[in-house]
Formats: structure tokens, sequence, C-alpha cells
């Protein structure tokens, strides 16, 4: 019997995966729970485990992007046999030989004299000889001709960055200088292709955005502390939530025993909302730490899934006060700005769904004072 490996939805946000690597190699056996490949999602890095025995065969290679739902592998209870094909013994008629012969010269000649028409197109534009140049030829092999012969290294790399090839007159060699000169000119944007972190936080706001949400504003007051001060905020936040519905379906609401808090983090591959789970049996010492490795720690997808509500501070950045979009399926999530003499201004943003204003206004009370006692 045979099982598909497929391409697995990783979020809500995911329509390719990217294949990063193969921990397994063709025909291998490999065991029920054995990781067989890194799979990178448009939010992180998950390892692929197997549910099944067998021996592997593999239908994509690393760095592919492959569509979700699409399959990678097939895993087989027998050995994959790779069949060889098979060789005739027959001799063929001499005519019929002859022929196939003609045909499949017929054929070379095509592929060595051959050029795509807008190649041709180009290469007359230019007056380019194209004889004299490696076989087959496309547009790009022109385009790549041109740039080679008309711009210096730096000038060319200005010119694929910037997508302005057409825009320079063919007539003598093109140095940076002119070109950046011509950028300026034209106010030309650089195209910046988005990494699928930036990708995802799109589609998320996207979404989010549709969510019937109200806001309370509020104020706490703090003294020195030893810890940072999202350290604070997420403790107190996690002892609150304890109380209180964290989400709801059609017909319920529903109160979790535990605090899973999403955590905006600024890190140099992007912005992550991270989760840190079962806060309430955390120490301070224990989330601070938290707040110092996750800077440069390897996230994978479970990192950034199972929250109820979120937290994000822009205070560092001196911002005295922000609104937040609510992460996710996250409930709300409250908005932390700078200190300004032992005074920090909070936002809190409710799903209304979840909180009426009511029950919001309880969630913030809660709140102070579960901060006002870790102060």
């Amino acid at each position: 019997m045979s099982y598909e490996i497929t391409m697995p939805v990783l979020s809500d946000t995911m329509d390719k995966g990217v294949l990063v690597k193969w921990h397994k190699k063709e025909g291998d056996y490999v065991k029920k729970g054995e990781v067989i490949a890194e799979v990178e999602s448009d939010k992180a890095v998950l390892e692929i485990e197997s549910f099944y025995n067998g021996y592997i065969h593999l239908l994509a290679n690393e760095g592919d992007e492959i569509e979700v739902k699409k399959t990678i592998a097939i895993i087989d209870d027998k050995p994959i046999l790779k069949t060889k094909p098979k060789i005739s013994t027959k001799t063929e008629p001499k005519k019929k030989t002859i022929k196939k012969e003609k045909k499949s010269l017929k054929k070379e000649i095509k592929k060595i004299t051959g050029a795509s028409p807008l190649a041709k197109k180009l290469a007359k534009q230019y007056k380019i000889d194209i004889s004299n140049l490696p076989t087959p030829i496309h547009e790009k092999d022109i385009k790549e001709y041109l740039l080679n012969r008309y711009f210096t290294t730096k000038a060319k790399k200005l010119v694929l960055e910037y997508d302005i090839f057409d825009e320079f007159d063919l007539n003598h060699k093109i140095v940076s200088n002119e070109v950046l000169k011509y950028i300026k000119q034209n106010n030309i944007p650089k195209k910046v292709k988005l990494s699928p972190n930036q990708q995802a936080v799109i589609k998320n706001v996207e979404k989010t955005i549709q969510k019937p949400t109200f806001r309370i504003f509020e104020e706490v007051t703090i003294s020195k502390t030893d810890y940072k001060l999202t350290t604070i905020f997420i403790k107190a936040l996690s002892n609150t939530m304890i109380k209180h519905p964290q989400s709801r379906t059609n017909e319920e609401f529903l109160e979790y025993p535990t605090s899973n808090i999403s955590i905006a983090v600024n890190r140099d591959d992007g912005l992550y909302m991270v989760v840190l789970k079962n806060i309430e049996n955390l120490s301070l010492e224990e989330i601070n730490n938290f707040l110092k490795e996750v800077k440069t720690k390897r996230l994978t997808i479970k990192d950034l899934k199972g929250s109820t509500f979120g937290i994000s501070n822009l205070g560092m950045f001196g911002v005295d006060s922000f609104d937040s979009l609510i992460n996710d399926k996250d409930s709300g999530i409250l908005s932390i700005g700078t200190n300004k003499n032992g005074k920090i201004k909070l936002i809190f943003t409710f799903d209304h769904r979840i909180f009426n204003g009511v029950e919001a206004a309880l969630f913030v009370k809660d709140f102070k004072e579960k901060f006002d006692k870790i102060c």
C-alpha cells in the first residue's frame, strides 16, 4: 500500500510552500514519526514527519515552490524499484531507420539555428549577427549580450534592479552614474520582491480589518523594574485572561485554562507574532529570557500558533500611543506606548463579537489590578 505526502497547509494565508530540505534520500526506509523534510511557509519553517512506515519516493526537489496539498512524496510498504527502459532486440527495416535518422537530423538543425521571434526582432533592431551566438537563442539571451556589451558591471546591475533596459540608447559604454542620474530624474522606484512573511502580514491585515472592533484607552503607572517592560505587561495580561472568554464559535464562548499570548517581535528577518504559551506558569525571569532569546531563535509554525490575545510595544521607539490590529484569531490586543515619567498609555482593542462594552471594561479593570500587584 502507498501513501501520499502532500505540501501541508501551515497557515490560513498560505497558498504555496518551499521545500527547504529533504532529510531522506530516494528509496530510504522511513519510520513513522521520523522527520522527512523541512518546509517553509509564508511564516516560518516546519519539519514534516512521516505518519507511515515504508520506502520513500521523492517527487519534488529542494528549493521548489509547491502549491499546498500537492503531492511531494510517496511512501510505499514495498521497496520502490527504478524501472529501466525496455531495450528492443528487433532490428528495424533499413528504410524506416533512414527516415528516423533524417527526422532526428532536422530537429538538430532546427535546434542549432533556432531563435525565438522576439529574439530575432531584437537582434535585427540592434544589428546583431545571431549566427555567432550560442543556440538556441531567446530574447533574454540577446538582452544579456547587449547588457554585457554596452553597460559596465555596476550599471548592468542597476538596469536589472530597476528594469529600465529599454530606456537607453545603446551607442556607447554606459556607466553607473549615467544610470543613477536617469533613475533620479525620472523618479523610478526599485522593485523589491515581498518576502513570504511580508505577504502573510498583508493577507492577515486584510482579513483582520473585517473584524468588528472597539477600543478602550487607559494609563498605568510603573516604578523602576529589573525586567523588560513588556515582561510586566505579558504577565499581567496572562493573569487577566484566565478569568475571561478568549474566543468563540458560532454558538459558544471558549474559556481556556491557559494563557497563550502572541507578541509582536521585530527581527532581522521580519515582523512576527510569536506565541508564548502557558504564561500563567512562568516567572517574570522566564518571560524576560524568552523575549531576549526570541530575537534569534529559529521559528517553526508551532511558535506562531495557539494564541488567544496579543500584545505590541512601540514605546521603546518613543511612540506615545498607537492602535494595533488584532492578530489572526485572537480576541484582542494590547498596545503599549512609551514610558513618560512612569506613566504609560495603553490602548486595548477588542473583538466586539467576543467582548461587549461592559465585558471589555471589566477585563481592563482586572488587568490594572493584576498589573499593580506585579509592580
